[in-house]
C-alpha cells in the first residue's frame, strides 16, 4: 500500500529488490507496509504506517557510496523529522531551490514540503530516519504560547507555497527519543488513535524545542510560568485521557527535573505538585460517580489498574468509599 503523501522514486535507483513485503506486518496492522530495496550503492529498509490522517515512516539506510535518492511529494504536507542514527547529516534538496537543508545526527525538525521532488543525499554510512506526516490540525495548539517559529511552517502549508520550509532545529536529547518512541508505540497499538494522544506527544516535543531555543538565546522562563504550564498539562491530561499522569513525564516535557518542579510548586502554592495532581484526579472521580458511572468504569477512567487501588485513593482523600459517596449524593427517598 503506497503512501498517500509521498513515494520513493524507484525508477532512478535500479533496485534489485523493488517490493519485498513482510506479510506478517501487514496482517498484524492494517495500513502498514515493510519493504527492503537494494542496489550496489544503497540498501533501504522501509516501514510505513497510516492510521487515520496521520502517517508514520521509518527508513534504515546503509550507503556504500555517496548516493542520492528522490521522493515525489504528492500533496503539500508538514513533517516531523528525526535523525536517529548516523555520523553524517542528511542533505535535503528541492531541485528548483538553491539552498539545502542539513538534518544533523540526533536532531529533529518540522519540515514543510510542497508538491515537488525532494532529493536526499547520503554519504557512505548507516542512517535511521524517523518521520511523521502531520495533519495541520495537530499543529493547532489551542493557544499554547511561545511557538511562533512554527507559524511559517503552518502558513506555508496552508498557502501551498512552492518552496520547502524548515522550522527550528532541535537537539534530540534522551527525553526527545522517549517521546518519539512513545509516538511510534501508540501508532502500533491500533489502527485508530485518538487525536489527543498524538497531540500530547507533539506538544511535548514543542516544549523541548522551545526550551532549546530559549537556552540558545540565553533566556530563562519565569518559575511562575513553569508551574502554570505544569498545572495546565496535568489538568488537561487528567480531564481528557484515561491513563495515569506521571509527574516525571510532566517535568521532562517542560525540560526540567521533577524535584525542581516540585520545589517550584511548593514555593508558589504551598503543596507538592503530586498533591495538586491528586486533587484534579479526585475531581474527575467525583464527576464520574455523580454521572452515575459504575465504580469499575470510574476506576478505568481515572487511570487505576484495579478497583481496590482506586477505592483506597478515594477514601484516603474523602473519608468515604466510592459506594458511600454515591449514597451520600443520591436524592432522599420519598417520605424520608
Amino acid at each position: 500500500m503506497p503512501s498517500e503523501s509521498f513515494k520513493l522514486i524507484e525508477a532512478e535507483m535500479d533496485f534489485v529488490s523493488k517490493s519485498t513485503l513482510t506479510k506478517s506486518f501487514i496482517q498484524r496492522l492494517p495500513g502498514s507496509r515493510t519493504r527492503l530495496l537494494r542496489n550496489d550503492q544503497i540498501e533501504i529498509y522501509e516501514e510505513y504506517l497510516k492510521t487515520g490522517n496521520l502517517e508514520s515512516y521509518s527508513y534504515l539506510i546503509e550507503a556504500s557510496a555517496s548516493t542520492h535518492i528522490s521522493f515525489e511529494i504528492i500533496s503539500p504536507q508538514t513533517h516531523l523529522l528525526y535523525h536517529l542514527e548516523g555520523r553524517q547529516p542528511v542533505h535535503y534538496h528541492q531541485p528548483q531551490v538553491q539552498e539545502e537543508f542539513h538534518l544533523r545526527p540526533f536532531h529533529g525538525a518540522f519540515f514543510y514540503a510542497p508538491i515537488t521532488i525532494i532529493t536526499l543525499h547520503f554519504e557512505p554510512g548507516k542512517y535511521h530516519l524517523q518521520g511523521f506526516t502531520l495533519p495541520l490540525e495537530l499543529l493547532d495548539l489551542n493557544g499554547l504560547s511561545g511557538f511562533d517559529y512554527l507559524d511559517e511552517i503552518v502558513g506555508a502549508n496552508r498557502q501551498q507555497q512552492p518552496q520547502y520550509r524548515v522550522s527550528l532545529d532541535f537537539e534530540a536529547m534522551e527525553h526527545t527519543r522517549r517521546i518519539l518512541g512513545e509516538l511510534s508505540t501508540e501508532l502500533l497499538k491500533k489502527p485508530l488513535i485518538p487525536k489527543l494522544c498524538i497531540l500530547k506527544k507533539i506538544q511535548e516535543l514543542l516544549y523541548l524545542s522551545k526550551d532549546k531555543m530559549l537556552k540558545a538565546k540565553g533566556l530563562l522562563r519565569h518559575p511562575d510560568l513553569i508551574v502554570r504550564l505544569a498545572r495546565e498539562l496535568i489538568s488537561t491530561q487528567i480531564a481528557e485521557t484515561d491513563g495515569p499522569v506521571l509527574i516525571s513525564h510532566i517535568a521532562e516535557s517542560l525540560f526540567i527535573e521533577s524535584q525542581y518542579l516540585n520545589y517550584l510548586h511548593k514555593e508558589r502554592y504551598g503543596l507538592p505538585i503530586k498533591a495538586y495532581s491528586s486533587q484534579e484526579l479526585l475531581k474527575k472521580a467525583k464527576h464520574c460517580l455523580e454521572q452515575r458511572l459504575s465504580i469499575k468504569i470510574t476506576t478505568s477512567r481515572c487511570g487505576f489498574s484495579d478497583q481496590s487501588s482506586f477505592c483506597h485513593f478515594f477514601k484516603g482523600h474523602t473519608g468515604l468509599t466510592p459506594s458511600e459517596y454515591i449514597r451520600s449524593i443520591l436524592p432522599p427517598k420519598a417520605g424520608d
